[in-house]
């Protein structure tokens, strides 16, 4: 059932950043974002290189996505639920990006003059539910196992909750069509709070403005929020578990 999505109010330090757990299983973190950033949009940071991601940059968004990683508490019993094996969520994460993404989807990424990462923004094709397909057969291959949940996905208590909510992700793609889904936009810890929005705005700008619309997913409501700063509108939200939501947002 789809119901629109409640006001959250911000939450210090709390996470700013979006993925979908069993397409790129890890919830990044990213600066929580400031109060009126969505009113005072700023140029790009001097020193900041926006671009197309490659296959050179894999490993180092793989390492960002996981850099600091926070996931949900699904059954609300207290423990965040996690992936089972860490390794191997790493793993698919990049397997993800390279057979998927980079062949079907899109990646942008902002560096500074170093070379260091500093925003990322991990883009999937519209064709959820094919996408969904194509990645386990990577997966079951590249992993050794017929079923790759047991390794990248939550425990087997909460699979059922989660699985259901990715159903209902499924039936809005499916209506939406979508040219592009955004799973994650991830802005490094270590940049300055007012340049989140940004520097995000950035690793986003170059897709949204392409002809067709382009959806996003976010799993909590500072997730959903730093989405809306940077152009995307609620379309409904997915309960997940006790007390959560899988916010859905078209530009």
């Amino acid at each position: 059932m789809l119901t629109p999505l409640p006001e959250v109010p911000p939450t210090p330090g709390s996470d700013a950043s979006s993925s979908l757990l069993p397409l790129l299983p890890l919830a990044p973190v990213a600066p929580a974002v400031p109060d009126g950033a969505v009113a005072a949009p700023r140029p790009v940071t001097p020193g900041i290189t926006v671009r197309r991601g490659g296959l050179v940059d894999v490993n180092a968004v793989v390492r960002m996505l996981t850099a600091g990683n926070r996931h949900i508490d699904i059954d609300g019993d207290g423990e965040p639920d996690g992936p089972l094996d860490p390794e191997a969520a790493g793993s698919a994460a990049r397997m993800a990006l390279s057979h998927v993404v980079l062949d079907r989807g899109d990646l942008w990424v902002a560096h500074d003059v170093a070379g260091d990462l500093q925003a990322i923004s991990v883009w999937m094709p519209g064709d959820v539910e094919g996408v969904a397909a194509e990645l386990r057969q990577v997966l079951e291959r590249e992993l050794g196992t017929t079923d790759p949940g047991e390794a990248i996905g939550p425990s087997p208590h909460v699979r059922p909750q989660l699985m259901g909510a990715m159903q209902a992700v499924l039936e809005q793609a499916l209506v939406l069509q979508p040219r592009l889904v955004l799973f994650a936009v991830t802005v490094a810890p270590q940049v300055d709070p007012a340049a989140v929005v940004e520097l995000a705005r950035a690793v986003v700008a170059p897709v949204v403005s392409g002809d067709g619309d382009v959806l996003a997913v976010a799993l909590d409501g500072d997730r959903a929020r730093l989405l809306e700063a940077v152009g995307f509108a609620e379309v409904a939200q997915v309960p997940l578990g006790a007390d959560h939501a899988l916010w859905l947002g078209r530009a």
